[in-house]
């Protein structure tokens, strides 16, 4: 009962101040609203794209054209500095800047420039990436292109190739029977003979000389015997008993062969100077027959060696032959081991297909754990210390100071209020987040609910933590928030935490709000087992335990000082009143009006942490301060406001209106 009643005055407590109550109960739900109607659209990105291009051709225009076909604002300039100026003033994304003479060529580099803002970190990389996609389907058309081409002349190639092996086999043939032929004419030229005995013309003539004497001495004897044998026909006459007919037959033959004789005599050497004529002459022509023979027998040595170097080039033409062969066959080869002929697959080998894990719906699908732990822990955060520092500055804070409750009571009331408050801002985001979004709550609700339970303990304990530690709003506030912009900044959803320091990254992954995100992200999306979780869940409690400990002692402390604290004022007011007096800044001798001014010099010199230390809800000095000087009036008034400029001008009119009487009180005395 007395758990119900503490839970009601907290949130009588929350609600009675309207703008934090709004805000913090009724402006996470907007938030999400908000964002949700921000992020419920498309998912694509309204980009800008400008270029600027110094000359045009039909590559350019094809990569234009390329740009213009895309679902982006597709703008032109005129010169770079215009691309760049609309960049910085934010009415482009980006500016591509097309190369001059943009030609496919060997000797020239193509380079399309990106110009971009890096300042603008969460858009940079994807227009980069959108527009790199835009233009390399651009490259690939092309590439495909220039590779189709390349790909027909190879074939081509291996065409050619394959008649000039067919060629070339059927030069071997040819080559061989023109070796044989070679080697048959060597042979028949070794087998030639252009040697000639040597014929001596003057041994000739000796001799024709000395059978010019024996034909003579033969016709001598010749006649010698026919004149002998006329005359043993004379003897044999007369002893034979020859008749004259007989004797002048047989002389007239002898006669007949005697003129015979001397013809032939008288003939051969006419014949034989013929045949000196003949045999001069025939020398002649031996001599000259000699010369040509010479002629030839060095001609047939010339064109042995040269049968013999042609033989050796023809065997070293086929040895050419034979390797310009096996180099044909081994290029058609290589050409023909080219498995992959499609053009397609040359530009593209690998095809990169994303497949999500989960299904693609629209961005605030993903984001929303992330956001879902952002509202809880600011919402924690705040409201938490809020109802502290609310229940610190109320009125009814002495009587629940002194009330037989222990302190571990209030700080488990306070605990449930925020606790109640969130659990039912939670359940409404998760409502409107099934019911808009889709979110898939219940296929994996006990790990999604002890996430969600985890992270609200977490963050409420550690609101508590601030409440208690503060004596001001302000203060509170002000430690909330920077503690939730500091876990907010140091998480996947500002900056990946991969992208981090190693070092860094390791200590900031047990951020709280990274682990719950993650939880809670794994949870919903991912369908992750209870089993998985519970380590990082008992960080989360454990966490929350220590400070929850830290809490009670940090109480425990402050409550034996707050009872101590009227004790030692009363002591000293009993004991020692010079020292109370002493705190009260008045001065002897010294006008009303003097003495308000020393307060009001006092309270203006106080910093605003030193003013609502002594002016709050439990207490006001400056109240206490003013009744020490008679002053009731100006302490009621006083004691309505907790302003130091309220206080500041009330005392301001009480010491006008105290300078009036002393003035009034002086002229009074002169008269």
């Amino acid at each position: 009962m007395k758990l119900i009643s503490i839970i009601k005055k907290n949130f009588k407590l929350l609600l009675r101040a309207k703008a934090s109550a709004f805000t913090v109960l009724v402006g996470p739900l907007l938030i999400v609203l908000l964002v949700g109607l921000a992020f419920s659209g498309k998912t694509s990105y309204e980009l800008s794209i400008g270029y600027y291009a110094p000359t045009y051709n039909n590559l350019t225009d094809d990569f234009i054209e390329g740009l213009e076909q895309s679902y982006y604002y597709i703008q032109e300039f005129k010169n770079e500095q215009s691309c760049v100026k609309k960049i910085e003033e934010g009415i482009i994304h980006t500016c591509i800047i097309f190369p001059k003479d943009f030609e496919i060529r060997n000797e020239q580099r193509n380079e399309l420039r990106f110009l971009v803002d890096y300042s603008r970190m969460n858009l940079v990389y994807k227009v980069i990436e959108s527009v790199s996609d835009i233009l390399e389907i651009e490259s690939k058309e092309l590439s495909y292109s220039l590779t189709q081409v390349l790909l027909s002349k190879i074939n081509i190639t291996v065409h050619d190739l394959d008649e000039d092996i067919v060629f070339v086999s059927d030069l071997n043939p040819r080559l061989n029977l023109l070796m044989a032929d070679l080697q048959k004419a060597n042979t028949n030229t070794e087998a030639m003979r252009f040697d000639l005995e040597e014929v001596s013309v003057a041994s000739l003539n000796t001799r024709f000389s000395a059978l010019n004497k024996t034909i003579t001495e033969i016709q001598n004897k010749g006649l010698e015997l026919i004149n002998e044998s006329m005359d043993y026909i004379e003897i044999i006459k007369d002893d034979a008993g020859w008749d004259e007919n007989e004797t002048a037959e047989l002389e007239e033959d002898f006669n007949e062969l005697k003129n015979e004789t001397l013809e032939l005599y008288n003939a051969t050497p006419e014949k034989i100077q013929s045949v000196v004529s003949a045999i001069t002459k025939l020398s002649s022509s031996l001599d000259e027959l000699e010369s040509d023979l010479n002629k030839s027998k060095q001609l047939k040595e010339d064109t042995m060696e040269k049968l013999a170097s042609a033989k050796d080039n023809l065997s070293s033409l086929q040895t050419s032959l034979s390797d310009l062969k096996n180099a044909l066959e081994k290029s058609r080869n290589n050409l023909k081991s080219i498995s992959i002929t499609r053009a397609e697959t040359i530009v593209s080998p690998v095809n990169t297909k994303i497949e999500p894990v989960i299904s693609e719906t629209s961005k605030l699908t993903f984001t929303f754990p992330f956001l879902l732990v952002l509202v809880i822990m600011f919402v924690a955060l705040l409201l938490s210390s809020t109802i502290i520092i609310f229940e610190k500055n109320s009125k009814a804070f002495f009587r629940s100071f002194i009330t037989p409750t222990r302190p571990e009571f209030f700080v488990l009331t306070t605990f449930l209020t925020s606790f109640i408050v969130i659990i039912l801002q939670t359940i409404i985001i998760l409502g409107l987040a099934n019911y808009y979004l889709q979110v898939p709550l219940f296929k994996n609700a006990l790990s999604t609910v002890l996430v969600l339970l985890a992270t609200t303990t977490f963050f409420i304990v550690l609101g508590m933590a601030v409440g208690y530690l503060f004596s001001t709003q302000e203060g509170a506030i002000m430690t909330s928030i920077v503690l939730g912009a500091v876990f907010m900044f140091l998480s996947n959803l500002v900056v990946p935490l991969e992208s981090l320091a190693p070092a860094f990254s390791k200590i900031i992954k047990y951020n709280p709000y990274v682990i719950s995100s993650e939880l809670l992200r794994k949870s919903l999306l991912f369908k992750i087992e209870t089993s998985e979780t519970w380590m990082l869940i008992l960080i989360l409690l454990g966490a929350a335990l220590i400070i929850l400990l830290l809490i009670l002692l940090f109480q425990g402390v402050m409550r034996k000082k707050r009872i101590r604290q009227p004790l030692d004022m009363l002591e000293n007011m009993l004991l020692h009143p010079e020292k109370a007096a002493a705190k009260i800044p008045t001065k002897e001798g010294v006008s009303r009006a003097g003495n308000l001014k020393l307060l009001l010099k006092k309270v203006s010199d106080m910093t605003q942490a030193e003013f609502e230390e002594n002016v709050n809800l439990r207490q006001n000095k400056v109240t206490e301060w003013a009744k020490s000087m008679g002053k009731k009036k100006l302490a009621s008034k006083i004691k309505r406001t907790l302003s130091k400029n309220e206080i500041m001008k009330l005392l301001v009119e009480e010491i006008k209106k105290e300078e009036k009487k002393e003035r009034k009180t002086k002229k009074k005395h002169e008269d």
